[in-house]
């Protein structure tokens, strides 16, 4: 999970609590609210961080009480919890600021059937999952949008499809002059021999995983924003 989405959640979790006075008395609200928290923790900072443990270990009421006891020492009691709870949050809050310096990745840039299949990728930082995934998207949305076309051996795939798809003869060519239609065609072909015929086959580790992972994003957003763009009315509906 990214740093700044995390900072987000948890600023929200802590939000929520802060808003109810008998939050602790509300069981299935309270556990859920602790469930995401924690969850929050482990995926943004690793299961093994001291915070995690920490958080675990917070008691939210008395460890023990008898018929007698008043109820403002139950309510001291969660009080002291919540504080200890919101500590944390806040000391997480900061660790992440740390590290997380990246800005948030701008959803608004991307197709958006695209950016909902990898979002949750993007949020993880699972960057070679991104890129992978994204040229396995891209052209299975196009095949579809096209009407799966067939060759001699079934669904046209990779380097093939994209020559159909964007042939001159095709209904879905891009751009209006031959120039412009060849290099819609060079861009489509380059993205299934350069990017796709790697990234659907492994998932790769480099050290500048995240500036590739949305580079491939954003090729492949191109060529579907495009497609949107001059044959919107005429895209098949399955996919």
């Amino acid at each position: 999970m990214r740093p700044a989405v995390a900072i987000e959640e948890l600023t929200k979790l802590k939000a929520e609590a802060g808003a109810s006075d008998g939050f602790v008395r509300q069981p299935g609200l309270f556990e859920s609210w602790k469930g995401r928290v924690r969850g929050v923790f482990v995926r943004a900072l690793g299961a093994n961080n001291n915070l995690v443990e920490r958080f675990d270990q917070i008691r939210y009421t008395l460890s023990f009480w008898g018929d007698r006891t008043p109820q403002s020492s139950f309510d001291a009691a969660h009080r002291q919890g919540m504080e200890r709870a919101f500590g944390l949050i806040d000391a997480a809050v900061y660790e992440l600021g740390l590290v997380g310096g990246d800005e948030p990745v701008d959803e608004h840039a991307y197709d958006p059937e695209l950016w909902a299949y990898v979002k949750t990728l993007v949020d993880d930082e699972q960057w070679g999952m991104v890129a992978s995934q994204t040229a396995i998207f891209v052209e299975n949305q196009i095949r579809g949008w096209a009407g799966n076309p067939q060759g001699r051996d079934g669904n046209l795939v990779g380097k093939a499809l994209y020559t159909d798809v964007f042939g001159d003869a095709s209904d879905y060519r891009l751009g209006r002059q031959a120039s412009e239609r060849e290099g819609w065609r060079a861009l489509g072909v380059g993205f299934a021999q350069a990017l796709s015929n790697v990234d659907r086959h492994r998932i790769q580790r480099r050290d500048d995983a995240k500036r590739y992972a949305l580079g491939v994003l954003g090729l492949g957003s191109l060529l579907l924003t495009q497609l949107r763009h001059e044959h919107g009315d005429i895209l098949k509906a399955d996919t």
